[in-house]
């Protein structure tokens, strides 16, 4: 079986463009996030799902920089079929799905996703939707087979847009699984979605980041209990809800 971390990445966020490519303790963002992702044991290779377009090459000029990084291509706004470009041209059986915008991904969660997806043998597995780990810390893992239902199946633009909601809100025809975590800090944000979050990410890896090293959320915590303020750095940020519309028909 071979496993393929797949990292969603666009220039065109509405509410930070650029964010990406932005600086994170001396590096662009998205270095950040493929060095953790990098750090994810049982991965066989690792890829930047971009969009076509010139407003997405500077990040596929970023790339070349990286001999062992693949890039695939496809829809902006159809992201699944952009991830189904990513399962032909990797020859993916199972994908790990992250987001370029979550620096402070941690490899170990990212693990025990895709062990309890094998496991469960299920068609999906990801970190429960509602509670457990902060907005930031999100992983899905799913198999080529649900792939490439969701691709011959989904028609709400909605579902083309978010790779796995065809999936999960057909729990009847693909059970899924969740990895949840107490105490529950999903309120806490660690994605980089406007320039508050990057601004609180940016203070978190300047007070925890070493080189060489993954700092996680532990650490986090820690920090933030003893520096309460920066938690509302970001706090009015309003995070885009997960539609729970169930399939009729």
């Amino acid at each position: 079986m071979k496993t393929v971390v797949a990292i969603q990445a666009r220039m065109t966020s509405t509410r930070l463009p650029g964010k990406v490519l932005l600086p994170l303790a001396g590096v662009p963002l998205l270095q950040r996030v493929v060095e953790r992702a990098e750090r994810i044991s049982g991965a066989d290779q690792i890829c930047i799902a971009l969009p076509f377009g010139a407003d997405h090459d500077p990040i596929a000029e970023w790339a070349q920089d990286w001999p062992a990084l693949s890039l695939v291509r496809g829809p902006e706004d159809d992201v699944l079929a952009r991830f189904g470009e990513v399962a032909a041209q990797t020859s993916a059986d199972e994908i790990v799905r992250i987001t370029a915008d979550c620096p402070l991904l941690e490899p170990c969660v990212a693990e025990a996703v895709m062990a309890l997806r094998r496991s469960c043998r299920a068609p999906l597995a990801a970190t429960a939707l509602e509670s457990g780990y902060p907005t930031g810390m999100d992983v899905e893992v799913f198999t080529r087979t649900a792939l490439e239902a969701a691709l011959l199946g989904a028609h709400d633009p909605y579902e083309r847009e978010h790779v796995t909601a065809f999936l999960w809100r057909r729990p009847e025809e693909f059970p899924a699984v969740y990895l949840d975590r107490r105490p529950d800090r999903r309120s806490l944000r660690l994605a980089v979605d406007t320039r508050e979050d990057y601004e609180l990410v940016s203070q978190l890896y300047s007070a925890l980041h070493r080189d060489g090293e993954c700092f996680g959320l532990d650490e986090i915590e820690a920090y933030l209990a003893s520096h309460p303020e920066m938690a509302a750095i970001n706090r009015g940020v309003e995070q885009h809800p997960y539609e729970f519309v169930p399939h009729v028909g």
